[in-house]
């Protein structure tokens, strides 16, 4: 029971309950009443927001990396499980955008209705993405459902330090958990470079209850829950949420666009601290300072210059980045806005017509993998043509056209593959290969027996390898079973350095 004592202990509600154990048979009737009516307040809530609660389960594919059970480089299949929320009676509901990151299948587990006990069978649904805000860590799916209970996202709420919550989700797999605690702090920044505040709070939050809400004591939505400050990777009390008005800001871009996307002023922006203030002599306390201007960007048309003080944004104040992000949000991509600036000891006001955010390039997923599509059977590899928008993220490539290798599907006849994840493939046996079906071709074509010797390029570097390629026999063989599909493993939660943020998945 220690253990179970200690990691208890720090929330409010092991605060509760020492206080009623400690006031013994002295107590008086009234204080016992007080913690009694606490008590039917929080099952009321529960009650009302546990059917607004929802358990989501994931199926995703991963690159296997060092310290998992797999080999490092493999492609395998993952489980993740995480929570969300209803916000529209017609089934729209609101996560984590990390929750359902690279999901194949998402399922979501609604509660049966009539309460929440052991003995009730959750109703399952398949879900679809309706939007991702990678910003703000968030999520819009939907389910096809009937009229469903949800959090009315225009009723306003607002957290005050001090203030007892409750937190609900699923930490650790266990569906419709609830814990108690205060809010730490309402607007915790998490570094000064960081525009996004959280509320902070002492309830308990632990792997699996990312996605869910944390609500007051009338059940009115306060934030979701997305992270959690651990040296254990368990709770250690520090628990952070999205606040309400990120979320439904969010909510409308996402229901209308698909999106979340802040116009672009091509600046690199940074806090004002003490030592920056010191060291380049500037005249202002407040604002944000302008580090670098991309030379072809808004910024550099509008005049901006590095050294260059942001005060204000159309009219809204710039004080920290904080207000600079909440000002870009406001933009609109082709309308002018003025832009006031201290450039030395000298107030300026400038013009500046904000950019659309550009597209990025679809870039490959390990989620988007089929072995239709990737599987290089014979090389015991998942392969991708390199086209101009993948080649852009790998940096300079000196070898041409080619596959870049994704994954291994295994480790190969010898227990070991020549080849690795970012590799390019250029050549086999001197035959250039410009996709992946050609890539197949050219391995068809060398018969069984026949050495095979591949071109690849490794970190800028050219180099010929002899793969430990299977016969043509032996791979129709292995077609008909399952030797090199890619494994499963259970998604887990690795322990976290000390201090480090951990997204709790």
């Amino acid at each position: 029971m220690r253990h179970l004592y200690k990691s208890w202990l720090p929330g409010s509600l092991g605060w509760l309950m020492l206080a009623a154990s400690a006031m013994g048979a002295g107590a008086s009737s009234g204080s016992v009443r007080d913690l009694e009516r606490i008590g039917g307040e929080t099952e009321r809530v529960s009650a009302a927001v546990g059917p607004k609660v929802v358990q989501i389960v994931t199926q995703s594919l991963k690159v296997a990396s060092a310290g998992d059970e797999q080999p490092a480089g493999v492609l395998v299949a993952e489980r993740g499980r995480g929570s969300g929320f209803f916000v529209t009676p017609d089934g729209y509901l609101i996560t984590n955008a990390h929750v359902v990151a690279n999901a194949t299948r998402i399922r979501v587990l609604v509660q049966a209705p009539g309460g929440a006990t052991t003995s009730d069978s959750p109703r399952e649904y398949t879900a679809s993405v309706a939007g991702i805000d990678t910003d703000n860590d968030l999520a819009l799916l939907k389910v096809e459902i009937p009229s469903v209970p949800f959090f009315d996202l225009t009723r306003d709420a607002s957290p005050r330090q001090g203030q007892m919550v409750l937190v609900y989700g699923s930490p650790m797999g266990l569906a419709q958990s609830a814990s108690l605690g205060l809010v730490s702090a309402v607007e915790r920044q998490l570094s000064p470079d960081d525009p996004r505040v959280y509320i902070q709070t002492d309830a308990s939050m632990n792997p699996g209850n990312s996605g869910g809400p944390l609500v007051d004591l009338a059940g009115n939505l306060l934030g979701i829950n997305t992270m959690i400050l651990s040296q254990s990777g368990g709770s250690e009390g520090l628990g952070f949420a999205v606040p309400l008005d990120v979320i439904r800001h969010s909510y409308a871009a996402l229901r209308d666009q698909g999106a979340m996307t802040r116009p672009r002023l091509g600046i690199q922006p940074r806090s004002l601290t003490a030592d920056l203030i010191a060291g380049l002599g500037l005249k202002v306390r407040q604002g944000v300072l302008v580090e670098d201007v991309n030379p072809y960007g808004p910024g550099a048309a509008a005049g901006l210059l590095p050294g260059d003080v942001l005060l204000s944004l159309g009219a809204e104040a710039v004080h920290t980045m904080r207000d600079l992000y909440r000002a870009e949000y406001a933009l609109s991509p082709g309308a002018p806005v003025e832009l006031a600036v201290m450039r030395g000891a000298d107030a300026r006001m400038l013009r500046i017509t904000p950019e659309a955010a550009r597209d990025t390039p679809r870039v490959l997923s390990a989620g988007s993998v089929t072995e239709k599509d990737n599987l290089v059977f014979r090389l015991g590899m998942y392969g991708a043509t390199l086209t101009p928008a993948l080649a852009s993220t790998m940096g300079g490539l000196r070898g041409g056209p080619g596959v870049v290798v994704l994954a291994l599907a295994g480790l190969g006849l010898t227990g070991q593959s020549t080849i690795e994840p970012g590799d390019v493939v250029h050549t086999v046996n001197g035959t250039a290969v410009d996709t992946v079906e050609a890539l197949r071709s050219a391995l068809e074509a060398v018969p069984d027996g026949a050495p095979i010797v591949l071109q690849i390029e490794r970190a800028g570097m050219l180099s010929f390898v002899i793969p430990g390629a299977m016969s043509s026999g032996e791979q129709r063989l292995k077609k008909t079973s399952s030797g090199m599909r890619p494994g499963l493993s259970l998604v887990g939660q690795a322990l976290s350095p000390a201090n480090r943020l951990v997204l709790d998945f």
